[in-house]
């Protein structure tokens, strides 16, 4: 592993592109090293995928033009670190509150049945990227662990708890993942929660529903995802055309656990009404092959610049949803990057 490591950052020093990524539950820590600066649009070509939320933004680290590696991790997976707290920032708490009151009344007034609202948080802080990385590594062995860097994107560090979509001969499985608590032995779903899951899963079931055939879905469950929980629900299916992989990815995201439902009109508002420009996170990102495509949804991420690191964090808004509450539940997840930085 240590190879890697030490290559990633020799091509930050020499500001070459470069990603490592550990899958779910994996043990094996994989690298793409690009060769050159060419920052390439993705348009189907096999390699490392890495796109906006608005999908204007979509590039890839071809595997054609890059050195591939993969180590065993299995040695950091036992490492555990501290939840760390953030300290309230009141004008940022009220504008944050302000903006869900804002969205509800939209939602009361048919605009849309749910949106989902985010929040940039930056601190002025240096990180050590390696011992960040590696703190992700070990905290989160269930996630989507990831360390991204180009010299025209910048760098982004995270560990995503949900899946786009996994497309792998001929089938085709995606959930839903939606509600967040703290995680306990004893959790208990409120009727908010629940229903903004069966959004989220409605929707990608109608979305996917011409593409497939013997569609299976799950029963909703709680998994647990570093010191929260979610509600989650499997779909599987057949695709009906091996061809069209790139539309249902179109077609899914940005899915309404990141946007809302419907698609536009909450989109529409995000843009109008965040107040700032997401880029990458929310977005997808994970490995385009003929023979398998693995993608997930850019959460619980960092943008790491000199001198500064920004968190982005959001949550889903329904017309039950309680702006305070709302806010805390966007502390709460803060604190999966926060745990990895301080």
């Amino acid at each position: 592993m240590q190879n890697i490591l030490k290559k990633a950052n020799e091509q930050f020093e020499n500001q070459l592109p470069f990603v490592l990524f550990a899958n779910p539950n994996a043990d094996k820590l994989h690298a793409y090293f690009q060769k050159d600066t060419v920052l390439t649009t993705f348009e189907g070509q096999d390699g490392f995928v890495f796109t906006s939320f608005n999908q204007v933004q979509s590039y890839v680290l071809e595997k054609t033009n890059c050195a591939l590696i993969s180590e065993t991790i299995s040695a950091f997976l036992n490492a555990s670190y501290e939840n760390q707290i953030l300290e309230i920032n009141t004008t940022e708490k009220k504008s944050f509150e302000t903006l869900v009151k804002k969205s509800v009344n939209a939602i009361l007034n048919q605009q849309f049945q749910k949106v989902v609202v985010s929040r940039k948080v930056t601190l002025p802080v240096d990180i050590s990227h390696e011992s960040s990385f590696l703190k992700l590594l070990a905290t989160y062995p269930t996630a989507f662990r990831y360390w991204f860097y180009h010299p025209k994107i910048g760098m982004w560090m995270g560990a995503s708890p949900e899946q786009l979509v996994c497309i792998e001969n001929g089938e085709v499985e995606t959930v839903a993942l939606a509600g967040t608590q703290l995680y306990s032995e004893a959790i208990q779903w409120e009727t908010k929660e629940k229903e903004e899951q069966q959004f989220v899963t409605d929707y990608i079931v109608n979305q996917i529903a011409p593409f497939v055939k013997e569609m299976t879905i799950s029963e909703p469950f709680t998994v647990k995802a570093g010191s929260l929980a979610h509600i989650k629900t499997t779909i599987k299916a057949i695709l009906l055309t091996p061809d069209s992989a790139m539309e249902i990815v179109s077609l899914l995201h940005p899915t309404s656990a990141i946007c809302g439902l419907p698609k536009a009109p909450s989109l529409d508002f995000i843009l109008t009404n965040e107040g700032y420009d997401r880029r990458f996170y929310s977005g997808y990102l994970g490995e385009w092959q003929v023979s398998k495509k693995n993608l997930f949804v850019n959460l619980r991420c960092m943008e790491i610049e000199r001198g500064s690191t920004h968190l982005y964090v959001g949550c889903g808004i329904t017309k039950d949803s309680i702006p305070e509450k709302e806010f805390f539940e966007t502390q709460n997840k803060l604190g999966t990057m926060l745990k990895v930085i301080k």
